[in-house]
């Protein structure tokens, strides 16, 4: 069966840079445990922004990854989202992807906002309902 792990974002991740960079963390953590992520965001901003980010979060921090294939890590826009993966991440997605790709393990964010933590309860119900086991971890800073 597979896991569908939530991470709740503390409220002192004021703006999108730092909740960002504690997305990067557990993206870090996720490719060492997994060997290969695909990390989904709604749009070109976003994806360009990780990967930024996946360069800089952390000093000494090194996640390879691309906008493309080739890496273990790689960054997708909603039009390239892939069919099939071992690990996936929802990156600031506000809804499910019309055609869930087939995963072992997904991990997505609950933002500290009530507008957006309400989003992430809609998808934590559809994921539970599409038979994956749940999981909530606090994302420690």
């Amino acid at each position: 069966m597979p896991i569908a792990s939530f991470y709740e974002l503390p409220p002192t991740l004021l703006t999108p840079h730092e909740r960002r960079r504690g997305m990067c963390r557990v993206i870090a953590k996720a490719w060492q445990m997994m060997g290969e992520v695909d990390i989904l965001c709604p749009d070109a901003e976003t994806a360009q922004a990780m990967d930024d980010l996946l360069w800089t979060f952390q000093a000494g921090a090194f996640v390879p990854h691309a906008r493309a294939a080739g890496e273990r890590v790689r960054i997708h826009e909603q039009d390239t989202w892939p069919k099939q993966s071992i690990a996936l991440i929802f990156c600031e997605l506000n809804d499910l992807p019309a055609e869930l790709p087939i995963c072992t393990r997904l991990v997505d964010f609950i933002p500290a906002t009530e507008k957006a933590r309400e989003s992430a309860r809609a998808r934590y119900r559809e994921l539970k309902n599409a038979g994956f086991t749940m999981q909530v971890h606090p994302l420690e800073v």
